[in-house]
């Protein structure tokens, strides 16, 4: 939030009360503004698709094609919502490795670019184009290794061992699946490899955010050198490169633009595709706070300071994977202490901040920031209830989505009745 919008957040706690989220449509605006004209310095010819998976709450997604985002949206779920808000086909690029085939006949129709996952996938769209007897453009997403230490990158076709080739030339052999388009994308969450046999997924996950500009160069670098060798190998002209997302924020943006330009005008020369660019969290990570509530303090027998708050994990579940920018609404004066701050589930998991903060009391209030990017989507009606989220816009505020209430969740379970 700017400081205009902090200066009416006291008037909003007192009328709606904590857990709040709270979204700062500027913020958004500015995002997307100045993500693409980075880019468009360095590049002529960019698309920014916004990664609904951050956070699709629909007043968010008005205001980030408002400002001519193309969507990218990861299943089926997430296409119909962007139909939904009035994305048409053809500014929808669906990823994902899990797509249907009732999903997949939408957007053929709709005219989306799908980039292709799996050797699967690629069968069922081939069937389908052999069903309709009709010519798709497609593309294929590609891994590679760019110095990412995970475990075996489970996203399209391998680029080092020939799969990704084998892929196209399946395509080229259908007579019916044109490739216009090569995707990569570097994860920001990943799974560090574990031989031991008490391997779990989720005690090797590891947040890398930002990543170095270094692994954009090489993805870029390498699926550019891949264009050029299907264009002499196979007669195929790439029209898109999709870097996809997990870049840093905006304010941090400059040397990856840099980075993945430089080698797509140094190999294309006038000949440029077009470099379509999938931000997530770069677009709404700070553009979302949490407001909540001090309910308890406690100091623990070694001396460690806490205290319990109105929102926990089941509204900021990022916190497994990092702790929160926690700080008081108000700052006061007093020394500050490490405090680790709890949620009010009956976990012992359930911590969203280890933080340095004066003395708090019940009823404090403290803000959450840069919560915008997966916490709203993952959160959970896990003992509580989901939060309030409200917008402010020019200077004023409204509810973007209501608190849920013990019959939204009990309405799910009327089918039976």
């Amino acid at each position: 939030m700017n400081g205009s919008e902090y200066a009416i957040i006291d008037n909003i706690v007192e009328k709606y009360g904590t857990p709040l989220y709270v979204v700062s449509a500027d913020v958004l605006k500015h995002n997307v503004h100045n993500f693409k004209k980075i880019f468009n310095d360095n590049y002529p010819k960019v698309e920014v698709a916004y990664a609904y998976k951050a956070n699709y709450l629909t007043e968010i997604l008005r205001i980030i094609h408002g400002e001519g985002a193309l969507a990218e949206v990861a299943s089926g779920f997430e296409y119909d919502i962007a139909r939904s808000v009035g994305v048409p086909g053809k500014s929808i690029i669906f990823n994902g490795p899990g797509k249907s085939k009732e999903s997949l006949l939408k957007a053929i129709a709709d005219g989306a670019l799908i980039n292709i996952d799996n050797n699967d996938e690629l069968n069922l769209i081939s069937a389908i184009a052999n069903e309709k007897n009709k010519t798709l453009d497609v593309g294929i997403r590609i891994h590679a290794d760019v110095g990412i230490n995970q475990v075996v990158d489970r996203f399209g076709f391998g680029l080092e061992s020939g799969e990704a080739l084998d892929a196209i030339k399946k395509c080229v052999e259908s007579g019916l699946l044109n490739v216009v388009c090569l995707h990569i994308h570097l994860t920001s969450y990943i799974v560090e490899p574990n031989d031991k046999d008490d391997f779990i997924p989720a005690k090797n996950i590891k947040l890398i955010w930002p990543k170095d500009a270094e692994m954009y160069e090489k993805a870029a670098n390498k699926i550019s050198i891949f264009a050029g060798e299907l264009q002499s190998r196979l007669g195929i002209e790439i029209k898109y490169l999709d870097l996809g997302g997990g870049f840093p924020s905006v304010e941090n943006l400059g040397p990856y633009a840099k980075r993945i330009t430089e080698p797509l005008l140094s190999i294309f020369k006038n000949d440029l595709p077009v470099l379509i660019l999938e931000p997530g969290r770069a677009i709404v990570k700070n553009a979302v706070s949490l407001i909540t509530t001090v309910i308890s303090s406690k100091e623990f027998i070694n001396g460690q300071h806490s205290v319990t708050v109105d929102a926990g994990i089941n509204s900021l579940p990022t916190s497994f994977w990092s702790m929160q920018d926690i700080k008081p609404l108000k700052q006061t004066g007093g020394e500050k202490r490490d405090t680790l701050i709890y949620g009010p589930l009956c976990l012992q998991t359930d911590i969203i901040a280890k933080t340095q903060v004066p003395e708090l009391k019940p009823g404090d209030k403290l803000i959450a920031e840069n919560v915008g990017a997966y916490n709203i989507p993952q959160s959970s009606v896990f003992i509580y209830p989901r939060p309030r989220v409200l917008m402010i816009e020019e200077g004023s505020e409204r509810l973007i989505r209501r608190e849920e209430k013990v019959e939204d969740v009990l309405r799910l379970e009327e089918w039976n009745k």
